[in-house]
């Protein structure tokens, strides 16, 4: 899927556990844009502002939980 989402900064995480991570991005290097852990999710970009693609990560969250 050719998705699109809002990132307004350049700040970002590493994560150290691989088995977390849900997405890498890249943009000028690769980043983890996503992870999830327990009942924990981190999401690096603005689905509120990442229109028929950030409403989908909403509805993705409530049909898991």
């Amino acid at each position: 899927m050719d998705a699109r989402f809002y990132f307004v900064h350049s700040y970002y995480i590493h994560c150290e556990n691989q088995s977390d991570i849900l997405s890498i991005n890249s943009y000028g290097v690769d980043f983890h844009s996503a992870y999830e852990r327990d009942n924990v999710l981190g999401l690096q970009f603005h689905p509120e502002k990442s229109h028929k693609f950030g409403k989908q990560i909403y509805k993705n969250f409530i049909d898991l939980y």
